[in-house]
């Protein structure tokens, strides 16, 4: 995997396939793993009662949903498709 930084600071990617070069984020992927992740955490939260000591217990549906919106969208961006080939491999 080669990288490459552009007059603008970005870095470029080069498919290791294709040697077509793109830059490797897509903000509209990220935001959408973060929501399916958020939903998710959300989903599974209430079953996990987070202990706040003597103030009682809270559900854990926001908690939740943060944690599984954070994960998602850091996990999402290590992988990226070449726009050319449609390759898709790790970052």
């Amino acid at each position: 995997m080669k990288y490459l930084i552009s007059e603008g600071n970005m870095a470029q990617v080069v498919c290791s396939r294709c040697s077509n070069q793109f830059e490797a984020s897509n903000h509209l992927v990220t935001t959408g793993a973060a929501a399916a992740g958020a939903a998710v955490g959300a989903y599974f939260g209430p079953g996990v009662g987070i202990a706040m000591g003597p103030l009682g217990a809270i559900a854990g549906t926001v908690p939740g949903a943060i944690i599984g919106g954070t994960i998602a969208s850091l996990g999402i961006t290590k992988f990226t498709r070449c726009p050319s080939c449609g390759h898709v491999f790790m970052i």
